[in-house]
């Protein structure tokens, strides 16, 4: 679809994204620029009106200004969903020769991160942020630590690894740090810390 940018364009062209759910409706390579040129000039008018108190002008304006933003963010969401509905499935026809050189660079980067993602899953390669490997070695860390208990009040039959245990009031027992600590959370026992830690 190709014309000038404006208020009926940009509403056209929402349309018939929104009719067709895989293809991308072909447009002006220059198409995002255009439209922020549109827009750009819309703002000018406004301030221009606004100087001369054309009250009625800019209220006409502001209204075409802020339903053009609207439609430009709505076709620019269901466009990059379309590109990536498209590489996921790997239907790049729905989109060949339709993509303005910044989708064309979206796709190609969207490519090649999905291509060195599934290498790396290919091969073994454990891709872990580093927030989460700080959490699985602490929590690793915990495991190997046993704590001693104060024991706070009388419990049948409670659950530790695995097991049905009694605990009685005031006895002090070790448990491994996960375990312990959700004993504390229940404020069934105690753990006894070291002052220094």
């Amino acid at each position: 679809m190709k014309g000038e940018v404006n208020e009926n364009y940009l509403n056209s062209l929402l349309r018939l994204e929104i009719k067709n759910d895989f293809s991308i409706e072909q447009i002006s390579g220059q198409f995002y620029k255009e439209a922020r040129n549109y827009l750009d000039e819309l703002k000018a008018r406004i301030e221009t009106e606004n100087v001369k108190k054309n009250v009625r002008q800019v209220g006409r304006l502001t209204n075409e200004l802020e339903s053009s933003e609207k439609y430009l963010r709505k076709i620019i969401e269901l466009r990059v969903s379309k590109i990536l509905k498209a590489r996921a499935n790997n239907e790049k026809e729905y989109i060949e020769g339709k993509l303005t050189p910044e989708e064309q660079i979206f796709y190609e980067n969207i490519s090649k991160l999905v291509k060195e993602f599934m290498d790396k899953l290919e091969h073994g390669e454990i891709i872990v942020p580093v927030k989460e490997q700080e959490e699985v070695k602490e929590e690793e860390g915990k495991k190997g630590v046993n704590v001693p208990v104060y024991i706070m009040q009388d419990v049948k039959g409670i659950s530790l690894m695995g097991k049905a245990v009694n605990l009685r009031k005031e006895d002090i027992i070790t448990l491994p740090l996960q375990y312990a600590e959700v004993i504390e959370k229940q404020g069934i026992g105690k753990i006894l810390r070291n002052e220094e830690q």
